[in-house]
């Protein structure tokens, strides 16, 4: 993305001036707080104690499934979907080796789609909806998410449960240990808590920011006045650097700077790419949905966002749709529409291994430590079934209930 946003400078696709006004500091400041946020989490081990209580409920390999799909999709809706691919994969191999599983597929890519179809329903959960949240002007973020997302989520996650427990069936049954013994020797989770005052700031941070959060949907006149959901989380991220003391070197040279500077190239491009007259084309060859009929539109922009998805990757589709819609006359008045674009995007990552960054991580994660992972047909042989199963759902949800 940077290669791109230079070439873009040097070969006078846009001025140096109109880049750096094409770069959204609404989204660098919020993924900003996010992260310092995250990295206390990671730093504190709070991530892995919450992972370990909800495994140490489960009491069989369908529970434990169940769990890391659930587990995992929570996390990803209030903390950002690929950090926690890159915090609970580990987790999850450790699993798979304690219960003896042959194929370490069998729990990772039940991780990968849970993560993905769980961060849909927050605009907090994945980059992309963070991007929806923000172009469309929603006063009401929070509220408009869960209100038309929360449910088929929730369903969606039960159905990526079904489908993977009967495609890994076999995976599971020929697991050698017994499943008792090994949820009795899981570690406890207090004593994933490494350092119990930086998990207390982070705890009060994420309390106090979600309140914040819900104050200024309760008032949107605040928002007029500063306190929008991006400067809440920058103040929550600058506060516990601030606030952590000595630990604030950690968390700052522990940040995810890739995806801060992945967006800074992402909003340089695509600003381009749309000035240019190539990116309307691009969308041209695709039914535009209409502003006046949001069943319609709900089915374009959700099929759109599935297909396109898995060429440009999800957060620059969103970003190039965004203005398309714009163009046709979008407003945060046609929630449906906006809503459809951060599902269609947020559930395209369980199509193939290219449709989500998430993806990816999970599997480097493994690769990285010498574990087998999974291959692209293997994800796309569960993610056909996973995405047009979960596709249907949300449509239906966006366009008639």
């Amino acid at each position: 993305m940077v290669i791109g946003a230079v070439l873009m400078v040097a070969t006078l696709s846009i001025t140096p001036q109109q880049a750096f006004e094409s770069i959204d500091f609404r989204v660098i400041s919020f993924l900003f707080g996010m992260l310092v946020i995250t990295a206390g989490f990671e730093r504190s081990g709070l991530i892995e104690y919450f992972v370990l209580r909800i495994l140490r409920r489960a009491k069989s390999l369908d529970w434990l499934l169940l769990a890391i799909i659930f587990g995992s999709g929570l996390l990803s809706a209030f903390l950002v979907n690929d950090t926690v691919a890159l915090m609970v994969t580990p987790m999850v191999l450790s699993f798979a080796a304690r219960v003896g599983l042959k194929r370490n597929r069998a729990f990772l890519l039940p991780l990968a789609f849970g993560i993905t179809t769980g961060s849909t329903f927050t605009p907090i959960g994945n980059p992309q909806n963070l991007l929806v949240a923000l172009n469309s002007g929603m006063d009401r973020p929070f509220e408009e998410f869960l209100v038309y997302l929360f449910v088929p989520s929730i369903i969606s996650l039960f159905v990526v449960f079904l489908i993977c427990k009967r495609v890994y069936r076999k995976d599971l049954s020929l697991a050698t240990q017994d499943f008792t013994e090994t949820s009795k020797n899981l570690d406890s989770p207090s004593n994933a808590i490494t350092d119990r005052g930086l998990a207390k700031l982070c705890v009060y941070t994420l309390v106090a920011l979600i309140a914040g959060f819900t104050i200024v949907e309760i008032f949107p006149s605040l928002q007029t006045m500063g306190f929008s959901i991006n400067i809440l989380a920058f103040v929550a991220g600058i506060g516990l650097l601030v606030l952590s003391n000595k630990r604030s070197y950690y968390l700052i040279a522990n940040l995810n700077w890739g995806i801060l500077i992945f967006f800074a190239g992402m909003f340089v491009v695509m600003g381009a790419v749309w000035n240019s007259g190539m990116g309307s084309t691009i969308l041209s060859v695709i039914p535009a949905p209409m502003v006046s009929n949001h069943v319609q539109s709900a089915a374009s922009i959700t099929t759109s966002s599935v297909i396109l998805s898995q060429v440009l990757s999800n957060v620059p589709f969103v970003q190039l749709y965004s203005y398309q819609m714009h163009a046709l006359g979008f407003t945060s008045a046609q929630v449906r529409g906006w809503l459809a674009l951060a599902a269609g995007s947020s559930i395209a990552g369980n199509l193939t291994i290219l449709g989500a960054v998430s993806n990816i991580i999970v599997i480097d994660t493994a690769e990285v430590r010498k574990k087998d992972s999974f291959s692209f047909t293997e994800f796309l042989k569960t993610g056909i079934p996973i995405t047009i199963a979960t596709a249907l759902i949300f449509f239906l949800f966006l366009a008639f209930v």
